[in-house]
């Protein structure tokens, strides 16, 4: 690995959630390499405590109430390959307050589906759309359009890697209005998280406490991203 990438990735932590009320995220598998994903951009100081991946097994989102136990929760349970939708059920548990959260799971078993859970008590604008190896979310979007569009930056770029998907898919969802909380800023925070089974380490990209009314982290991220890629090929 090129030792100039040093400070662009980071090994997975596991760390304490800030809330992040108003969220999009894409959660994706590629079946074929084994790498797993996570975007996500919002309208809080970081939003990046709102995802684990679990190394060679899926991913798990946690947002808009984003309770840091409920997440464990489901990594404990994913690590151990039980079924989806038996991690769903024992995330949607009271002590978690599940009707808060907007919970996201995928796995690389390519018999499992990704699920995704809205509480009934997240704000509109929030839904999701899934497909059988991805699936988009949000809360407090300004339309559903964020969530389609982003969805169709995913599913139409097949050709291309994974990380670089999930960040087109950010980047649309930015372009379609984002968190509506933030105007055309779109969103203060963003993310992008890909285990490389070749490398055995999970990379990760972030942009976090950017004042409201500043640049646009997505934007950002992305640049972070291109960089990045630039770097990796040398």
């Amino acid at each position: 690995m090129n030792k100039k990438t040093t400070s662009l990735l980071i090994l997975f932590l596991t760390i304490f959630s800030t809330h992040c009320y108003a969220t999009w995220s894409i959660i994706a598998v590629d079946r074929k390499t084994g790498e797993i994903g996570i975007v996500g951009a919002s309208c809080t100081f970081d939003v990046s405590g709102i995802a684990s991946i679990v190394p060679g097994k899926g991913a798990i989102v946690v947002q808009a109430g984003s309770d840091y136990f409920a997440r464990m929760k489901g990594v404990e349970l994913m690590k151990k390959d039980i079924p989806l939708k038996e991690i769903l059920s024992a995330m949607k548990n009271k002590k978690f307050t599940p009707e808060r959260q907007q919970y996201g799971l995928i796995v690389l078993d390519s018999k499992s589906k990704p699920l995704v859970y809205s509480g009934s008590e997240i704000k509109d604008w929030n839904g999701a759309q899934l497909s059988n190896d991805f699936a988009v979310m949000g809360n407090i979007l300004t339309d559903s359009q964020v969530i389609s569009k982003a969805y169709k930056a995913f599913d139409e770029n097949r050709d291309k890697s994974l990380a670089a998907r999930l960040m087109l898919a950010l980047k649309a969802g930015e372009k379609a209005g984002g968190d509506k909380r933030c105007g055309t800023q779109y969103a203060r925070s963003a993310f992008l998280m890909v285990y490389k089974p070749k490398d055995g380490a999970i990379i990760k990209l972030a942009v976090q406490g950017i004042e409201k009314g500043g640049k646009r982290a997505v934007t950002l991220l992305n640049e972070k991203f291109k960089f990045w890629r630039k770097e990796e090929k040398q």
